[in-house]
């Protein structure tokens, strides 16, 4: 048959050896689900490890759903493990007899480099969803971008309509499976992108500091022709229903990043730098861990009173918005108990460990580097000194 000459599965996100082998949603009425929406023969990369049909049966399956996502749902975290919560306009205010303008967040979060919970970010975006305006709910989307191929990952090309897509989470197939697909699209702003007109409907909070990737020059000013002008991706349309996620990781290039939930709910856990990575999962050489599976192996360990203080997790249940600041180093994860609409960005900021972000540009992305580095000589030698 076709299906013994295709290549392989990706393993890429959820799409890993074992997907849908620990059965952790609520299954049909019968022993056996059959699927309606089978994306893996016509698609190879996102080919499942372990396709349907499979026996799923609903003792095993309600438990972790009761357990988890729904006590996850209405269960605030603990006092001692809440993120701080601050107010976007009272945190943009700049501290005053500085001799570069910074706004007391970055003071305060960015420079001390721990996670926060922010509240009125949102107030003006023509994104987020009121009780006279649609925003970017998901059946909105569907409807303005419904016949537009939506990305679900930064290292491969594969595409979906959010037609299809909708198709597949509101089927048995997506309603069952451990880690649904989850878009994250980092090309939805780009100027040839159908969906470019995103970009108008939110902006970046002001109590945020200046990105710094922004000072990079294109490749016509220095000269360098053979350079590309396109920075490294810095931002996403993040959609996915319940069970989906992202694991464990650390954020690319030392930057920080921001998350906001326009439709939804997420819950988070971010563990200070100094957490030992193999001790939540974080295993070299190994594939990550899907959220929904860390959540059901290793929640309740790194909740517990025994866990190192040191290492102690904040912990967010982020409500639609909510934006949430990501340090960078923190390894981080999270777990969507709805479907989910979110947008976020890294960025690049001064106040904090600027020397090491620098190293991880230059080694990881050095061409940027070098177009970076002629910004600064230009706009911000005192960086550039640095």
């Amino acid at each position: 048959s076709d299906e013994g000459r295709l290549p392989p599965p990706l393993v890429d996100g959820c799409d890993l050896p074992g997907w849908r082998r620990h059965r952790l949603a609520y299954a049909a009425s019968s022993d056996e689900v059959e699927g309606m929406l089978n994306i893996g023969v016509g698609s190879t990369l996102f080919r499942r490890a372990d396709q349907l049909s499979y026996p799923c049966r609903l003792s095993r399956c309600g438990d972790f759903q009761t357990k988890i996502i729904d006590e996850l749902a209405v269960i605030p975290p603990s006092a001692e493990m809440d993120a701080d919560i601050v107010d976007c306009d009272e945190c943009s205010q700049c501290n005053a007899g500085m001799a570069i303008p910074a706004t007391r967040f970055a003071i305060d979060y960015e420079q001390r480099n721990i996670p926060a919970k922010i509240l009125g970010a949102t107030k003006h975006w023509a994104a987020m969803p009121t009780q006279d305006t649609d925003g970017w709910a998901f059946e909105n989307l569907v409807q303005r971008f419904g016949n537009i191929a939506w990305r679900f990952s930064d290292v491969h090309g594969e595409m979906m309509t959010l037609s299809t897509y909708n198709k597949y989470i509101s089927t048995v197939e997506g309603q069952t499976d451990d880690s649904p697909l989850a878009i994250y699209d980092a090309e939805f702003g780009d100027e040839d992108s159908p969906t470019s007109v995103l970009l108008g409907e939110y902006e970046v909070p002001t109590c945020f500091s200046p990105d710094l990737f922004g000072l990079a020059i294109s490749s016509n000013d220095d000269g360098n022709t053979g350079d590309d002008d396109a920075r490294p991706p810095y931002r996403w349309i993040l959609i996915g229903p319940e069970r989906s996620g992202t694991g464990l990781h650390v954020d690319p290039l030392w930057t920080n990043a921001w998350v906001t939930v326009l439709q939804g709910l997420k819950r988070w856990l971010l563990f200070p730098p100094c957490t030992p990575q193999e001790q939540i999962g974080m295993i070299e050489g190994q594939p990550q861990i899907s959220s929904s599976i860390w959540f059901r192996d290793y929640y309740e360990k790194v909740t517990s009173p025994d866990w190192p203080r040191e290492w102690r997790p904040v912990e967010v249940l982020q409500y639609p918005g909510e934006t949430v600041f990501v340090p960078n180093g923190w390894p981080h994860l999270v777990l969507n108990l709805k479907l989910t609409v979110a947008v976020t960005h890294n960025y690049a900021s001064e106040f904090g460990p600027f020397e090491r972000m620098w190293r991880e540009v230059a080694t990881d992305e050095p061409r940027f580097a070098r177009r970076w580095y002629a910004g600064m000589l230009i706009n911000r030698p005192d960086l550039a000194d640095r």
